[in-house]
C-alpha cells in the first residue's frame, strides 16, 4: 500500500511539473506573439505618398513653404552617444531602448523657405525601415535657437534649425528612408 501511495505522489508531482512547465511556455509564447503583434499595429507597413519630392541623404528639398535636408543617420552606440550630447538640457531622459529594439537618430535641417510662418512637427516625420515598415518619431531636439521653434511646431520667416529626431526601432532593422509627410508634396529622402 505505501509503495502504491508513493508512486501516485510521485505521478502527481510529474504531472504538476509539467503543467507548471506548460503554463510557463504558453505565457512565454503569448507574449512573444502579443509584441510582435503590437510592434506590427504600431508600425503599420509603409505606403508613399503620393506626389512626392525624392532626394538623397545630404540633399535638400523644397515643398511648399519648407526646405527639408537629412543630414544624417545614426543607430546603435552612436545614436545614444549622439543623442547624449545634444539633449543636454536633459529635456528628455536618456534613451534606454527597450530589450529587442534600438535608437535610430537622425539629423536633419528644417527652413522656411519663404516669406510667412512655416508649420513644422518632428511627428510628421517617418522612418521607413529595412524591413518596409513605418516608425515615427519618439523625441526630438534644436539647437539652442530651435527650442521656442520646436514648441511652437512652427518657424518664423527666414527660420532655420538644426534638428536631432530619435525613433525606436528593432533589433536587426536598418533605416531605408526618412519620409516628411506634412508638405505637399511629401518629402522622401532615400538612405540607400
Amino acid at each position: 500500500m505505501r509503495r502504491r501511495t508513493k508512486a501516485i505522489a510521485a505521478s502527481a508531482a510529474v504531472a504538476i511539473a509539467v503543467i507548471l512547465a506548460a503554463i510557463v511556455l504558453l505565457a512565454t509564447l503569448q507574449t512573444a506573439l502579443t509584441t510582435e503583434s503590437a510592434r506590427n499595429e504600431q508600425n503599420p507597413l509603409y505606403v508613399q505618398p503620393q506626389p512626392n519630392v525624392q532626394v538623397r541623404l545630404g540633399e535638400s528639398a523644397t515643398a511648399g513653404n519648407l526646405t527639408f535636408r537629412a543630414q544624417n543617420v545614426m543607430n546603435g552606440t552612436d545614436a545614444l552617444q549622439v543623442w547624449s550630447s545634444v539633449n543636454a538640457s536633459n529635456h528628455y531622459a536618456p534613451l534606454n531602448p527597450i530589450p529587442g529594439s534600438t535608437y535610430a537618430v537622425i539629423n536633419v535641417t528644417v527652413a522656411s523657405a519663404i516669406k510667412g510662418a512655416t508649420p513644422f512637427s518632428y511627428s510628421n516625420i517617418v522612418l521607413v525601415g529595412n524591413d518596409g515598415r513605418s516608425y515615427y518619431a519618439n523625441y526630438a531636439e534644436g539647437n539652442a535657437s530651435c527650442s521656442a521653434s520646436l514648441a511652437a511646431a512652427q518657424f518664423k520667416p527666414g527660420g532655420a534649425c538644426d534638428v536631432y529626431v530619435a525613433f525606436s526601432i528593432p533589433d536587426g532593422v536598418a533605416p531605408a528612408k526618412i519620409v516628411y509627410t506634412a508638405s505637399n508634396p511629401a518629402i522622401v529622402v532615400n538612405l540607400a
